[in-house]
């Protein structure tokens, strides 16, 4: 079974997507009309963190999930759309698609990999984005 969270991290700023399961198309798809209206609704820029570290199964063709992230890519509210992914082959056809494609996308490993990029891309929402950080003892 697939299924996926949608939610602000940043008010109209920054956008979480968390999937999981086997991937299946019609939830993505659903999600990803989910994802545009918020950035519809947003303020540019509206960057999306897609954590995909819950994925049991992914897609056969990553060109697959790159052709249903389009509508995200060329928003005019858009912003970076961060992968996170524990897959390493999945991270590397991340980091080829930016190369030919010139998108602002980046695949990293951890959700706090992710934040801390979006917080070096957009300074000026930092601070809000690290409070979403897991607190962790010393």
């Amino acid at each position: 079974m697939f299924d996926y969270k949608v939610e602000w991290l940043v008010e109209n700023r920054v956008i979480r997507i968390q999937i999981f399961g086997e991937y299946d198309v019609e939830p993505v798809q659903a999600g990803i009309a989910k994802t545009k209206a918020l950035v519809d609704a947003g303020t540019s820029p509206v960057h999306v963190i897609l954590d995909s570290t819950g994925v049991t199964k992914m897609p056969k063709s990553i060109r697959e999930l790159i052709n249903q992230m389009e509508v995200l890519r060329y928003h005019p509210n858009g912003g970076w759309i961060i992968i996170v992914s524990n897959n390493v082959m999945l991270r590397f056809a991340g980091q080829i698609a930016t190369v030919f494609l010139g998108a602002n996308h980046r695949s990293v490993a951890t959700y706090e990999e992710a934040v801390e990029t979006i917080c070096r891309i957009d300074p000026g929402i930092a601070d809000a984005l690290r409070q979403t950080l897991p607190i962790t003892s010393a």
